[in-house]
């Protein structure tokens, strides 16, 4: 299958590059810029399917704008479903954020309850409801809090409990959900091969895991005492469930603990 891939070059591009090759796709995964309406067209033209993994997401190394993002998330998406359609694409595989299920955290949340975005997140749902007003082959995968290589996760997450002023958000109790970059990038290839048609995919590990226990985790990797809460709450408590992926035959490899 020729795949059109943009976003090659980021932390989740780069991951699935290698794989998609692998599973015999041919790729056209070059650096191109997605608020280029023309580029865009040239780009998606001859593809069987387009990948999209462009964003602007700031990184723990300085990289990436929130304002830069939501303009990829919103024109980008426009773009893309234009292009998509005026080249005569049919399936674009998007990635999302899981982070949209932020509605309840009494259980974990499934692709059937609702979403919501505010914030940073307001572009991640408009971006959806670009896809879903689409005439096209859609098929959204919403990837919990990235961590892996390339991802400054797990690296920062180290620091943190090394840090003598570091507080865990809160009283620590809020739930997250996390997702190895390299099986959100199984995942991504798993919707494409076998994912129904305009049908959101949540992909996460196993189990969402209390702040309290992941930085316990990570501190007892490091020998130190864990941190104390008391911090800023930085997002909104969530936690989602990966049964409708598993059902595809994906499974997470990795676990953070």
């Amino acid at each position: 299958m020729r795949l059109a891939v943009f976003g090659a070059t980021g932390v989740a591009g780069r991951a699935l590059v290698p794989r998609a090759i692998a599973a015999g796709h041919s790729l056209r995964a070059e650096r191109t810029d997605i608020l280029d309406g023309q580029a865009v067209i040239r780009f998606v033209q001859d593809s069987h399917a387009v990948i999209n993994l462009a964003t602007s997401i700031p990184t723990a190394g300085g990289r990436g704008d929130w304002t830069t993002n939501d303009r990829i998330r919103r024109e980008g998406t426009a773009n893309l479903i234009a292009a998509c359609a005026q080249a005569g694409v049919k399936t674009i595989i998007q990635q999302s954020v899981a982070m949209l299920h932020c509605v309840a955290d009494d259980r974990p949340q499934t692709e059937d309850d609702p979403i919501a975005g505010d914030g940073v997140l307001a572009s991640a749902l408009d971006m959806e409801e670009l896809l879903r007003a689409a005439p096209l082959d859609w098929r959204i995968v919403r990837g919990a809090l990235f961590y892996g290589p390339g991802t400054g996760r797990d690296e920062t997450w180290i620091a943190e409990v090394r840090s003598e002023t570091f507080r865990i958000p809160g009283d620590a109790s809020a739930w997250v959900s996390l997702v190895h970059v390299d099986d959100f990038t199984d995942a991504m290839l798993a919707v494409l091969h076998r994912g129904d048609s305009q049908q959101a995919y949540i992909a996460c590990d196993d189990a969402p895991l209390r702040l309290r226990d992941l930085y316990d985790c990570v501190a007892a990797s490091q020998a130190v005492a864990p941190p104390k809460a008391g911090g800023v709450q930085r997002m909104r408590s969530f936690r989602v469930s990966n049964a409708k992926l598993r059902a595809l035959g994906w499974k997470p490899n990795h676990r953070a603990c």
